[in-house]
C-alpha cells in the first residue's frame, strides 16, 4: 500500500508538536524549589539571594501546562503567590519590588528587597 508508510508519520506528528512546544522549566542558581497550591493551581517557587544584602530574586513557575493563557490573569495569580513568599522571606517586614516580569505569559520573575 503506497499510503501505509506515511500513516505512522502522521500519528507521530502531534506528539512531536506537543513535545516541541514544551519549554524547560526555569531555574535559579542557589535556590531550591518549593511546590505550592494556590487557587487550585500548582506553582513552583524558587528564591535566591542576590549580591546585595536583603535583596532576593524569585521565580514563580506554573507547574502545570497552560493552553491559551490569559497573561493578566496569570500575572495576578503569580503575584498572589509571590506576595506570600515575599512576606515570609522578609519575616513580615515591608519589602519593595524592584523588578517584575511575566515570562512566557505564565511565569513571574521578580526581584525584591526587604526594607
Amino acid at each position: 500500500m503506497p499510503g501505509y508508510p506515511t500513516l505512522p508519520i502522521l500519528l507521530l506528528l502531534p506528539i512531536a508538536l506537543v513535545l516541541g512546544a514544551c519549554n524547560d522549566k526555569a531555574t535559579l542558581d542557589r535556590s531550591q524549589v518549593e511546590t505550592v497550591r494556590v487557587e487550585g493551581r500548582l506553582f513552583e517557587v524558587r528564591i535566591a539571594p542576590t549580591e546585595v544584602a536583603n535583596e532576593y530574586r524569585m521565580l514563580v513557575v506554573r507547574a502545570t501546562l497552560v493552553i491559551n493563557p490569559d497573561p493578566e490573569a496569570e500575572r495576578a495569580r503569580a503575584s498572589n503567590v509571590a506576595r506570600r513568599f515575599m512576606d515570609r522571606t522578609c519575616k513580615g517586614q515591608p519589602y519593595r519590588t524592584l523588578q517584575d516580569n511575566l515570562v512566557d505569559e505564565v511565569n513571574l520573575e521578580t526581584r525584591f528587597r526587604c526594607l
